[in-house]
């Protein structure tokens, strides 16, 4: 062999420093190494700055073959849904998209039937999901029964009403809203005010909540005959409406469960010749673009859907990836506006 050959040997051979060198030098865990090198924000900076001295120092070079292999296996996050037309999960998806894009991870749409939600969360995730996004009313049905309790499976509920107790979810705070929203009402002098519920059970307890604690507080009995519940959806809204404002209404504004009943609403009033918001007032919630296609343009509750699937697909993708350091169940609450436009004015005299 001659000494060329050996020269070669020796080179083929040598072992750079390792990410557990780094890490030692460094007096952090080899995860942290990972995280650093892979530029994840949520580092502390102090454990960073010891982490690019350390590979300075050392003069480490990452083994770009085993990061290739690393991310080799690409991550599937499903959002479910039920309805692709619906303003809901088109905001969902937006925020969807711009999390697990940015991330590197694949966003996949699963069809779920409503009536069996649970069989469908089941086939999804015997399909080798690697993680769900769920919006309401099935992140709420999921909790209830239990199923991030027999999958390991990571499972993020979307907009649910209230805290899952066996789910990490995003949410704002619906009995707040509910509550800013029916005092705004009062404040403009309404005191018989409709409020149209979802068949979702926490979304409507709190909101439900939220609007008796704001007649509480001004000193307005209840009435409950003016609590509805329908389906989210503009016929639903139409076919209650046509009901309730049968005649001369009984009742001077209505808060409905979303921007699509409330515009079903304001169509019905107008063709049973009430006008809105003189003879009377149309709320809705979440602020999608029908708030401002129809007239009079809609006062709603601006749920930012797009930042709440933005936020969840940023965790659920730190779950998977075992980047979260707490296990437990975790709500993440993020700001809601109150958005003020032409439908809603004093009561009539």
């Amino acid at each position: 062999m001659t000494t060329q050959d050996n020269g070669r040997k020796r080179r083929r051979g040598a072992k750079g420093p390792t990410i557990a060198a780094v890490a030692r030098h460094a007096g952090v865990s080899a995860m942290t190494v990972s995280n650093v090198i892979n530029n994840k924000s949520f580092v502390n900076p102090a454990a960073r700055e010891a982490v690019l001295e350390a590979v300075k120092a050392l003069n480490y070079t990452p083994n770009s073959a085993a990061r290739s292999l690393a991310a080799a296996k690409t991550i599937r996050i499903g959002l479910l849904h039920r309805d692709i037309d619906s303003a809901l999960l088109s905001a969902m998806l937006v925020g969807s998209l711009r999390a697990t894009s940015r991330l590197g991870v694949q966003l996949v749409l699963e069809i779920y039937d409503f009536a069996d939600p649970i069989g469908s969360v089941e086939k999804v995730l015997r399909n080798g999901i690697d993680g769900l996004l769920l919006p309401p009313p099935i992140c709420e049905v999921a909790s209830a029964a239990g199923l991030p309790d027999r999958h390991d499976v990571p499972m993020i509920g979307l907009a649910p009403g209230g805290d899952l107790r066996n789910m990490d979810c995003v949410r704002i705070n619906d009995e707040q809203a509910s509550y800013e929203l029916t005092r705004m009402l009062l404040e403009k002098g309404h005191r018989r005010i409709a409020i149209v519920t979802l068949p979702t059970a926490l979304v409507a307890a709190s909101r439900l909540r939220g609007y008796l604690r704001a007649l509480g507080d001004a000193g307005v009995v209840a009435d409950m005959d003016h609590v509805w519940e329908a389906s989210p959806t503009f016929e639903a809204g139409l076919a209650l409406a046509e009901r309730v404002l049968e005649g001369r209404p009984d009742f001077t504004a209505v808060i409905a469960g979303n921007d699509d009943m409330a515009a079903a609403f304001v169509n019905v009033a107008l063709r049973n010749k009430l006008s809105v918001p003189d003879d009377i007032s149309i709320t809705g919630f979440d602020d999608t673009p029908i708030a401002v296609k129809i007239w009079p343009a809609l006062t709603t509750v601006r749920q930012p859907l797009a930042l709440i699937a933005e936020k969840a697909a940023e965790r659920l993708v730190a779950t998977v990836r075992k980047e979260t350091t707490d296990p437990s169940p975790r709500t993440i609450y993020v700001d809601f506006m109150m958005v003020e436009r032409q439908s809603v004015g004093p009561p009539p005299a």
